[in-house]
């Protein structure tokens, strides 16, 4: 008896779906869970600061990092490294770096144009700045963990995903499959940045967004250009670097 037909278009669009299903419930309990947590900090003054920033940046990591856990079970580290576009090159660096600092000048733009502004100036402090254990945390969160855990969840899950799920057989439908994950994973992970706040300005939520999604947009194509993670997580380590080494407290 002859085997059964499979067709891997189909097997690959079911595991897309599923996978954007947990991609869609861990963004849905990122933005419950900082809006929980948020506001348990706002209403506890006596919470060390370490540990408030701390817990700012763990619930929004957790989430993401379940989803990709579980959209990879089974792969083994190859098939996940090769799901998630997990690799790197020296190249990367290059690409990584022009991406993160390209995208920092037109953020420093946008808050020029807007707010008369860079928003790139040290922020001004009566205590002396943070202390030690919030120091690291305010370095490690963003600079390192952040660009690793984000790239992984939207430029890997996400984008790639999107991409599986509608890619065709011509040319041109895979190039608008690869363009519509680059531009969705864009927009969800500018929202988020701005949906995890509590009480953010009209105009800083815009300046957020916008930035958000355009930095989104930089290095979602350079991931999809390369078929890496590699410069998309350089880039977005140059982008928060550039930002935390500017703006610390003097």
């Amino acid at each position: 008896m002859a085997a059964p037909h499979i067709d891997s278009r189909n097997v690959r669009t079911r595991s897309a779906r599923w996978d954007l299903a947990y991609a869609a419930l861990a963004l849905g309990a990122v933005v419950v869970g900082a809006r929980i947590v948020g506001d348990l900090i706002a209403r506890s003054p006596g919470i060390p600061p370490a540990l408030g920033t701390a817990a700012s940046y763990v619930v929004v990591w957790v989430p993401l990092v379940i989803a990709v856990v579980v959209a990879c079970a089974g792969l083994g580290r190859g098939g996940a490294r090769r799901t998630l576009g997990l690799s790197f090159r020296w190249t990367d660096l290059v690409w990584g770096l022009a991406a993160g600092m390209g995208a920092r000048g037109l953020d420093a733009g946008l808050n020029l144009v807007s707010t008369g502004d860079t928003g790139l100036a040290p922020q001004p402090t009566l205590d002396g700045g943070p202390d030690l254990a919030t120091s690291v945390v305010l370095i490690l969160a963003p600079v390192v963990v952040a660009p690793l855990v984000e790239e992984v969840f939207f430029r890997g899950l996400l984008l790639r995903s999107l991409d599986r799920m509608l890619t065709g057989d011509t040319r041109l439908l895979r190039v608008l499959a690869t363009t519509s994950g680059v531009i969705v994973s864009a927009a969800l992970f500018a929202v988020l940045h701005v949906a995890v706040g509590l009480n953010v300005a009209p105009t800083t939520a815009t300046i957020i967004v916008v930035s958000t999604f355009v930095f989104g947009l930089i290095v979602g194509t350079l991931a999809s250009v390369t078929g890496r993670l590699g410069g998309a997580i350089v880039a977005h380590v140059v982008f928060n670097g550039v930002a935390v080494w500017a703006t610390w407290p003097a």
